[in-house]
C-alpha cells in the first residue's frame, strides 16, 4: 500500500512527481543539518507553487511532509505568512517576493491564537508612537524559519489593552535571535527564539489592529495547513506499516488497519474542507487537527515496529519519522491546548 492509497478516492490537487522525487532526495541532508531549507522554498517558487490556493496549498505541503517533514514545515510557515500578508493590504512587489522564495516568512502567530483562546495574552508589548508607528518590546518564544532577514508576522500587545499585528525584519535594530538549541528533529528549520527591544514598526507595516477578526479569518487554514503536514507524514508511515506486516509481523494486522483507517478519516475531511474551509465549526477543525497528529504518532511507531532493526538505525528514514512524529504534539497549538478547548465545546 502506497501513501497515496492510504486515502479516500476523492479529487484532491495533483502534486506533480517531480515536487516528492525532490523532496525525498534532500530529506538526509535537511535532516542532518547540511541541507538548507530557502533551496526547497526558492525551489518551489521557481515553479509558482508558493502563495497558491488553499486546497493546492495543502495538497503540497501534505505530499511534502510524507518525504521531508522540515521542508513541509518551513513551507507551511511560508505560506501562513503571505495569507497574513495579503489579508493586512500589503503591496504585491513585496508579497511576490514571498511567492518567488527569494524572501523567508516567519509566522509567529501562535501566542494570537492564544490569546483570542483566552489562555494567555500576546507577550510582545507594543508602544504607540507620533505618526502611527509602534514600538515593539518583549519575547517571541518560539519560532522558526529564522534565516537572515526574514519577515516576521507577530501579534503586539498595547497597555491600554488593544491589540495589533505587524511585520518587521530579523535584521531590524532592536531584534536579537537567539542560538538555535540542538533539537530531536526539524533540526533544519532554524528555530529558536526571538527578543525585540526598541523595535520601529512604521504605519505601513500594521497589518490590523484587530486581532480576533484576523485571527478567526486566518484560524481554518492556519489548523487545516498544520493538519497537512501531520497527514502527509501519517500516510507515509502507515503505508510502511503496511508494507511490512507480514510474517511475525501479522500479529500487528488489528493496529495497522486501525491505524489506516484513522489517516483515511483524516485526509479525507481534509480535503473536503480545504475546497470549503469556512464550512467547518471551530471545533471541528481543532479536532482534524488532534486526531491527524495522534494518527501520524501511531503510524510512525507502527511503522518502526514492523521494520524492527533497520528502521532503528539512526539515519534511516523510519526513524527520522518517528521523531519527526515527536514533534507534532508540541508544535503550537499543542496537545495540552488543543485538548483544552475542545473541552470547551463540549
Amino acid at each position: 500500500m502506497t501513501p497515496a492509497q492510504v486515502a479516500p478516492a476523492l479529487v484532491a490537487p495533483p502534486v506533480p512527481a517531480e515536487v516528492t522525487d525532490r523532496f525525498r532526495d534532500c530529506a538526509k541532508d535537511v535532516d542532518q543539518g547540511s541541507g538548507d531549507l530557502r533551496d526547497g522554498l526558492r525551489w518551489l517558487g521557481a515553479r509558482g507553487l508558493l502563495g497558491s490556493e488553499l486546497d493546492a496549498r495543502i495538497a503540497l505541503i501534505e505530499a511534502i511532509a510524507g518525504e521531508c517533514m522540515s521542508s513541509a514545515f518551513s513551507l507551511w510557515a511560508q505560506g501562513m505568512v503571505i495569507e497574513y500578508l495579503v489579508r493586512g493590504g500589503v503591496d504585491d512587489a513585496f508579497v511576490d517576493s514571498l511567492r518567488q522564495g527569494e524572501t523567508v516568512g516567519v509566522t509567529a502567530m501562535a501566542p494570537a491564537l492564544r490569546d483570542v483562546a483566552g489562555i494567555e495574552p500576546v507577550p510582545v508589548i507594543g508602544t504607540r508612537l507620533p505618526g502611527g508607528g509602534v514600538r515593539l518590546d518583549g519575547p517571541i518564544r518560539w519560532a522558526s524559519n529564522l534565516f537572515p532577514d526574514a519577515v516576521v508576522v507577530s501579534p503586539v500587545r498595547f497597555e491600554d489593552g488593544g491589540r495589533a499585528i505587524v511585520h518587521f525584519r530579523l535584521s531590524a535594530a532592536g531584534v536579537q535571535v537567539r542560538t538555535s538549541p540542538k533539537l530531536l528533529a526539524l533540526d533544519g528549520t532554524a528555530s529558536s527564539s526571538v527578543s525585540l527591544e526598541g523595535v520601529h514598526v512604521p504605519p505601513g507595516d500594521v497589518l490590523t489592529t484587530d486581532l480576533t477578526g484576523f485571527v478567526q479569518a486566518v484560524r481554518p487554514a492556519f489548523l487545516l495547513t498544520q493538519t497537512a503536514f501531520c497527514a502527509g507524514l501519517a500516510a507515509r508511515a502507515a503505508a510502511g506499516a503496511e508494507q511490512h506486516c507480514t510474517g511475525l509481523n501479522a500479529e500487528l494486522r488489528p493496529d495497522i488497519d486501525d491505524v489506516c483507517a484513522r489517516v483515511v478519516s483524516v485526509r479525507g475531511r481534509l480535503h473536503a474542507w480545504a475546497s470549503a474551509p469556512d464550512e467547518p465549526g471551530p471545533a471541528d477543525l481543532l479536532r482534524l487537527r488532534l486526531e491527524a497528529s495522534a494518527a501520524a504518532t501511531d503510524a510512525t511507531r507502527l511503522e518502526a515496529t514492523t521494520r524492527g532493526g533497520a528502521g532503528y538505525v539512526a539515519s534511516s528514514d523510519v526513524s527520522r519519522r518517528l521523531r519527526e512524529a515527536a514533534f507534532l504534539p508540541i508544535q503550537s497549538p499543542t496537545e495540552g491546548q488543543l485538548r483544552w478547548e475542545l473541552s470547551r465545546y463540549a
